[in-house]
């Protein structure tokens, strides 16, 4: 009887897929740990895990909002009518996580002072240069919560010479 014919409803052909001996290995680039790729997917490097799979997803989207004009627009547009379809639904999950509401405040705080200070946000000061020039500055309070209030006073900073690396935070 010929190998992949059926006989009785059984079949009895060789499958598709069968063991070969020294199998090519990649490194997952998500979580770290060896897996053995798919034949049909040449290019795969992450394993086949749900959070890998998760994380190829979400990797894709990211790229995919910095690059492609149209595919932003969609993905807004999607999100404005979603936000629109359920209504109340962010108060809800805030009210019922604290942890990720505190979590997004002060990220949103650090986002507001990347946005305002741009790239010199990090940098350190070595203390041969002044950590801000001398002048007039707008001074905000900042809650225990992160959040700048609303009151500012104007004050004048001079930098005094003699300054020493370690005395200043961040310095």
């Amino acid at each position: 009887m010929p190998e992949n014919s059926h006989s009785a409803g059984v079949v009895t052909h060789v499958p598709y897929f069968h063991h070969m001996e020294n199998v090519m290995t990649k490194r997952c680039v998500a979580c770290g740990k060896k897996f053995e790729p798919r034949p049909q997917a040449r290019n795969q490097t992450y394993c086949s895990a749900h959070e890998c799979q998760r994380e190829r997803r979400r990797a894709w989207q990211k790229k995919e909002r910095r690059t492609d004009a149209m595919y932003r627009k969609d993905d807004a547009d999607y999100n404005k009518q979603w936000a629109k379809n359920n209504p109340g639904y962010w108060e809800k999950y805030r009210a019922e996580n604290p942890e990720y509401t505190e979590r997004n405040r002060k990220k949103q705080h650090v986002r507001n002072l990347k946005h305002r200070y741009g790239r010199n946000l990090h940098s350190k000061t070595t203390g041969s240069a002044p950590p801000l020039p001398s002048g007039r500055y707008w001074l905000t309070t900042i809650g225990p919560d992160g959040i700048a209030k609303g009151d500012a006073s104007i004050v004048e900073i001079t930098f005094i010479s003699g300054t020493t690396e370690g005395t200043i935070p961040g310095g």
